[in-house]
């Protein structure tokens, strides 16, 4: 074999070696590298924003009695749904009473003496009238006349304030509403204007709530919000914020 083969022959053999090498070696794929997203937008600042609030009556009123006096009786309970008109309480009406009576005898003596003095009047003027008295005399007659007009006014303005005084011995009702606390007992002594009920009054209601002073701006007068109350479950309503205080 000559030179020249030889040389061949080992440049085939280099590369049938390289070849097997080549394919006992699978190459490793490349990794896939990761890559941080984030979704860029806008957002209303109180979606998904909730508030714990306590609801309430729009208008409460503090009842009390116009005069004082013992409590004698209380026809409601914390809860009760009052109508117009109804009796919630009422104190001893003896004294209303008493004063009552002794103003219509008062009324009952001047309303005689006002007939009196008018039967004696018209009977002075038919004498005037024939020239059987003077003037001086019938002036007299329309002087008392006028003086029993007076009283008679006088007392009976007095039986008709007395009798309202008796009827404030009777705590009633304004309007609809549900009574939502007793302060007077059977028994207590109270004074004129000393509250003791308070009644929601029926009616708009309205939710208290306090909200964080960094989130204060989300909120405007005329703005409508979401309710829902955790004792109902279907309880959703649409709310309109109608006040913002600072407390």
């Amino acid at each position: 074999m000559n030179k020249r083969m030889k040389a061949v022959c080992c440049l085939m053999t280099a590369i049938a070696v390289l070849c097997l090498a080549g394919c006992g070696k699978t190459a490793e794929p490349e990794k896939a590298r990761l890559v941080k997203t984030e979704t860029v937008g806008t957002q209303n600042g109180t979606d998904g924003l909730e508030y714990t609030g306590t609801v309430k009556g729009r208008y409460e009123s503090n009842l009390a009695f116009q005069i004082g006096g013992r409590v004698t009786a209380r026809n409601v309970q914390l809860g009760s749904v009052v109508h117009a008109g109804d009796i919630l309480m009422t104190v001893n009406p003896q004294d209303a009473v008493q004063a009552v009576n002794q103003a219509q005898a008062t009324l009952s003596s001047a309303q005689s003496q006002l007939v009196l003095a008018e039967t004696n009047l018209a009977r002075y003027e038919a004498l005037y009238a024939q020239d059987a008295v003077s003037a001086a005399v019938l002036d007299q007659y329309r002087t008392t006349y006028d003086r029993a007009k007076a009283q008679y006014d006088q007392a009976a303005a007095t039986a008709e304030a007395q009798g309202n005084q008796l009827s404030y011995t009777q705590l009633t009702a304004d309007s609809d509403g549900v009574i939502s606390a007793v302060i007077g007992e059977p028994g207590q002594v109270v004074a004129a204007g000393q509250t003791v009920l308070t009644m929601v009054q029926a009616g708009d209601l309205e939710v208290q709530f306090n909200v964080p002073e960094n989130r204060i701006h989300d909120f405007v007068v005329g703005k409508e919000v979401a309710v829902s109350f955790w004792a109902l479950r279907d309880g959703n309503v649409t709310g309109t914020v109608r006040e913002i205080a600072p407390m």
